[in-house]
């Protein structure tokens, strides 16, 4: 036996000093006074009966002495901090903490994580995942745990922690309101998990994902030691992959749509389309009603493939327009991914424009206006003509009226006097030259005209040529008087004077002049996918730009710059957009999932490293019994309550 603090001669120094001093105070002790009774034998016995037990209580006190000395040594060699084989002292050294360690733990919220699977959507099945991951880690308190939700963007839910109760609650906090509508941005993630996993002992990033996006690269995998924990099994899947609608080409009120179907079963699948039209609906509950169905459409889904085709002649009222598909419901093949079978499109919200024909009774102008739906036609006589005011275009032919009030004017046959200058008279023109680019030209070839005579016109600086003879003499130009707040287009031949009327360009010609005076550049709304950093032109005026979405709306940054505003969603939809100083004035956006890599739901064929639980921590507490020390001091506790129940019980006393 060996001691670890005070040496041998002082503990004997000290058990001599202490002990001495005991035995001292059993050798001296207080004699009883002397005290005279009046009556002797009363005290006789009590006297024979003392003397008879002298020798006794001299061996009861010497009994006490040795418990005081045991308990006077045990102390003192406590001091001394004995070591025994296989025991411990005072100097017991805990064994070395558990390693350190620190798990990015990563969960996918992306779209695909709504797939259907068992009756739960992924999402489900991923939390599961994740807090496994937690409890795995939880012994080890120097293993550290930081939770990041990871869909357009990647968001810290934690900071480096090992509570595990935070960090069961951080995971229960991804996406509380299901996947987003949004596709995986797994190059940020992985910029996160470098940046947060530089320079720490034992990092690793943990992804638990169905791994619906493009393969990582194996070396940007390595340089953050990923580690996939994966969830979600292989599954059929339609959705719409493209959806579009623009002004029919006659510019009535009519629509053309483009669509592209794509389906990812493995055999050929029938389904239906559905087109709906809301001019109020925000989100998918707003459209889909049977009583808002504006036509069905049976398609025939390859397997593994798409079908796209444009809709002609489609009607409907208002600008927002849905289109759904479904499998047909005698197909047991089942959809487990329903988020990306709506799609949302925009149209403007088409004017009917208000023209007069003023003109001596031109029929073939007037027939060519009747017929469209998007022109509410008043004719009248020269005489009757009054002004351009209350009339969006007016088109004047073969008379000589007053244009020099603001307004857009269709000059057909122009006369002397008026705002085109006519120098003379071309017989049997032939087009030979114009502009194809021109938005007038569109679709038009001016061919068999057989124009008896044309007005010689003056041409002034800002002129369009549209249509020209060889000599350059125009036949059909655009004129803009930025000054005059006028604007014309001339055609510089009497329509009765040639064949044009029976070509198939004469009503082309005038769908596209009205088209010119009113352009609607917004014939096309390309939809904007959900969780994009969008870059828009904003006509409203304004800089507090304010956005309502659909009910379910999650995110919504917007903020304008200069004449642009710039928005970022997670949910699809169609989003408005308005200012305080728009009198009520909206800007609609439809927003669209059509992600590729989010639709096909079924796993890549890509293996990534597999997590694995790291091995279990035990931590070693010390025994309390392990050091002699304190063996020793519960002896001499265990002496003292020996002494103070023999002395309570006058047996050393």
């Amino acid at each position: 036996m060996s001691f670890a603090g005070l040496g041998t001669s002082e503990l004997w120094t000290l058990f001599a000093a202490f002990g001495g001093a005991m035995v001292l105070l059993y050798v001296l002790r207080l004699r009883r006074r002397r005290v005279e009774v009046p009556f002797t034998p009363l005290w006789a016995r009590v006297v024979e009966e003392k003397q008879s037990s002298s020798l006794f209580r001299r061996l009861k006190r010497i009994l006490s002495l040795l418990v005081q000395l045991a308990i006077i040594g045990l102390i003192v060699v406590a001091l001394g901090d004995p070591k025994l084989g296989g025991l411990a002292g005072c100097g017991y050294q805990a064994p070395a903490p558990p390693p350190e360690r620190h798990t990015l733990l990563m969960i996918d919220a992306s779209a695909s994580m709504a797939t259907i699977e068992r009756g739960e959507p992924r999402l489900e099945a991923a939390r599961r995942a994740a807090h496994e991951v937690v409890d795995q880690v939880a012994p080890n308190p120097n293993h550290r745990v930081m939770v990041v939700q990871v869909d357009a963007t990647t968001r810290p839910l934690t900071l480096w922690s090992s509570d595990a109760k935070a960090l069961h609650a951080a995971i229960d906090a991804v996406a509380p309101q299901g996947a987003l509508d949004t596709p995986t941005n797994v190059d940020d993630a992985l910029r996160l998990a470098a940046s947060a996993l530089r320079d720490r002992e034992g990092a690793e990033a943990v992804f638990v994902t169905d791994r619906a996006f493009t393969p990582i690269p194996e070396a940007r995998a390595a340089a953050v030691h990923l580690r996939v924990v994966p969830v979600g099994a292989a599954g059929a899947n339609i959705g719409v992959a493209a959806f579009n609608v623009r002004p029919y080409l006659d510019d009535s009120l009519t629509y053309a749509i483009f669509y592209r179907v794509r389906s990812d079963a493995d055999h050929p699948l029938k389904a239906t389309l559905f087109l709906y039209a809301n001019d109020d609906g925000r989100g998918v509950d707003d459209f889909v009603d049977p009583a808002r169905v504006v036509g069905s459409y049976a398609l025939e889904l390859p397997a593994n493939g798409s079908v796209e085709a444009v809709i002609d002649a489609v009607k409907f009222s208002g600008s927002r327009l849905a289109a759904r598909v479904r499998i047909d419901p005698a197909d047991p093949t089942r959809d487990v991914f329903p988020r990306d079978d709506v799609a949302f499109a925009l149209v403007p919200e088409r004017k009917v424009l208000k023209v007069q024909l003023v003109s001596a009774g031109d029929l073939f102008l007037n027939a060519a206006l009747l017929v469209r739906e998007n022109v509410d036609l008043v004719t009248k006589t020269p005489a009757e003509y009054a002004g351009p005011e209350g009339f969006d275009v007016t088109i004047v032919a073969g008379a000589a009226v007053d244009m020099s009030r603001p307004g857009n004017y269709f000059i057909v046959d122009p006369q002397p006097g008026g705002p085109v200058e006519i120098t003379g008279e071309l017989a049997e023109p032939q087009v030979a030259r114009g502009d194809r680019k021109h938005p007038i030209a569109r679709h038009l070839a001016f061919v068999d005209l057989n124009i008896q005579k044309a007005a010689k016109v003056t041409r002034e600086r800002g002129d369009e040529v549209v249509a020209a003879t060889a000599a350059g003499a125009p036949l059909l130009f655009t004129r803009t008087d930025a000054a005059g707040g006028r604007r014309f287009v001339v055609l510089a031949f009497d329509l009765r004077q040639s064949l044009l009327p029976m070509n198939y360009a004469f009503p082309l010609l005038v769908v596209n002049v009205l088209s010119w005076f009113h352009q609607e550049s917004a014939g096309l709304l390309q939809p904007n996918r959900a969780g994009a950093e969008l870059s828009l032109a904003f006509p409203l005026p304004g800089r507090q730009v304010t956005a309502v979405g659909p009910a379910d709306a999650g995110r919504i940054d917007v903020r304008r710059v200069g004449d642009r505003v710039h928005l970022a969603v997670d949910r699809v939809g169609v989003y408005t957009l308005t200012t305080d100083d728009a009198d009520g004035a909206t800007f609609p956006v439809a927003i669209n999932l059509t992600d590729a890599a989010e639709s096909r739901v079924s796993p890549q064929e890509v293996t990534y490293p597999s997590w694995e639980p790291p091995a279990p921590v035990v931590l070693d507490d010390d025994p309390w019994l392990s050091s002699v020390w304190r063996i020793l001091l519960l002896a001499a506790l265990g002496l003292v309550l020996v002494e103070w129940l023999t002395w309570n019980r006058r047996v050393t006393v």
